[in-house]
């Protein structure tokens, strides 16, 4: 039968794993936050953009239908707008999600590292019991020649 701290080893380093799978599914959750914020700055950049580009040409003088297919088109930005800072929230909510399974990981991780070097410590205390036992019962057994 294995040793107690050889079982525990093999639970430590399934705890190791699962703890790197969490950090990469925290690195890959926190990547989709940072993009999707990146992205919505740019949308909204190029509606501010595009905003004041129609602005300009509405003040030269700009043909009903073709402001009312930019007023459109402005609106679909808008939209898509909304839809990514929908999309965000459910990235920052599963970011989350991820961030207490990576901390539950990490504490699962720690206690078997722990209950190893534990299990470690007390077979070396143990064994050194042991030859401390048989150093003491060969001392006995061994007769010196002057008795």
């Amino acid at each position: 039968m294995k040793k107690r701290s050889q079982r525990m080893a093999l639970l430590q380093d399934l705890a190791e794993r699962k703890k790197r799978q969490a950090d990469q599914f925290m690195a890959d959750s926190r990547a989709r936050v940072n993009q999707g914020e990146v992205t919505l700055r740019q949308l909204e950049q190029y509606l501010t953009e595009y905003q004041q580009q129609l602005q300009q040409q509405g003040q030269a003088g700009i043909a009903v239908a073709q402001m009312l297919m930019a007023r459109a088109f402005v609106e679909k930005i808008e939209a898509s707008i909304r839809q990514h800072r929908e999309t965000m929230k459910t990235n920052a909510e599963q970011l989350e999600q991820v961030e207490q399974y990576w901390r539950q990981a990490y504490g699962h991780q720690c206690a078997m590292k722990n209950l190893t070097e534990r299990a470690l410590t007390q077979e070396r205390v143990e064994a050194e019991k042991q030859l401390q036992k048989e150093l003491d019962d060969r001392s006995q057994r061994v007769r010196t020649p002057f008795i």
